[in-house]
């Protein structure tokens, strides 16, 4: 969906894991080995992130990614399956999209958006990268637990 609106789009699959396999054979049956670059294990991360225009998480179940606030944190716009605390990191149509797991059709929408719009996708990402420096730096995390053990020790 997204090659056919986007042709120039390509996709850069990271990781490792059991669905590899079905993966690559997915994208070779679609005519997509051109466009989509499995490279496994990727030990250099931030080079990988500064490539990138836009960062997806299509997990079918999560706890809290750290995926999603990498991505922000690299000032990327993320287009995220709604799991696990992805809502608790991602602001729809601020930081990034949301959409259901397994719908297939709103993730390409979201993704052929943020392509076409390049300066909406820089703005997210910007936006994204304030939100973890106010919310989620560590400084923020230290503060919320030492206010939490004031709460409940005093």
């Amino acid at each position: 969906r997204v090659k056919s609106e986007v042709p120039e789009a390509m996709f850069v699959i990271a990781g490792e894991g059991e669905l590899r396999p079905e993966t690559e054979k997915l994208a070779s049956e679609l005519g997509l080995n051109e466009t989509c670059l499995f490279i496994g294990r990727c030990a250099s991360v931030p080079e990988l992130l500064a490539a990138s225009d836009i960062c997806v998480l299509s997990s079918q179940a999560e706890g809290f990614s750290n995926s999603i606030l990498e991505y922000m944190a690299a000032g990327r716009a993320v287009v995220a399956t709604n799991v696990g605390g992805a809502s608790e990191a991602i602001i729809e149509g601020e930081t990034g999209h949301l959409v259901n797991a397994g719908d297939d059709r709103a993730m390409a929408e979201r993704l052929i958006s943020l392509l076409r719009d390049p300066e909406k996708s820089r703005t997210m990402g910007l936006n994204g990268r304030r939100r973890i420096e106010q919310r989620f730096s560590t400084e923020n995390r230290l503060k919320t637990t030492i206010a939490l053990y004031h709460r409940y020790l005093t």
